[in-house]
């Protein structure tokens, strides 16, 4: 998931995307490379708008904070987190 901050792996992927899409060269730039361009851009605007909601009204806060739990929860559970966010989630949000 495009999302998946917590995703170290993800993460790492997303960074190195961003560096062959947009690294000086003197390749001939075609539409592959438009493409690639295009799709790490968006990536890296989901990640932004991902966490935007801490900036909303209360219930927009809320309700997002709760699937962004979820994601980072299902995230420890399934082995892509190191650790269990509901050891320290409400110490974070405070």
């Amino acid at each position: 998931m495009a999302t998946d901050i917590v995703d170290k792996e993800l993460q790492d992927l997303r960074k190195a995307r961003w560096e062959t899409a947009f690294a000086d060269s003197t390749l001939v730039q075609n539409e592959t490379s438009d493409d690639c361009k295009a799709t790490i851009v968006i990536e890296h605007l989901i990640q932004a708008s991902d966490v935007s909601h801490t900036m909303q009204h209360w219930h927009i806060y809320k309700s997002w904070n709760q699937k962004f739990f979820m994601e980072c929860y299902g995230a420890y559970k399934a082995g892509r987190a190191d650790s269990d966010p509901s050891k320290t989630w409400y110490r974070g949000e405070i």
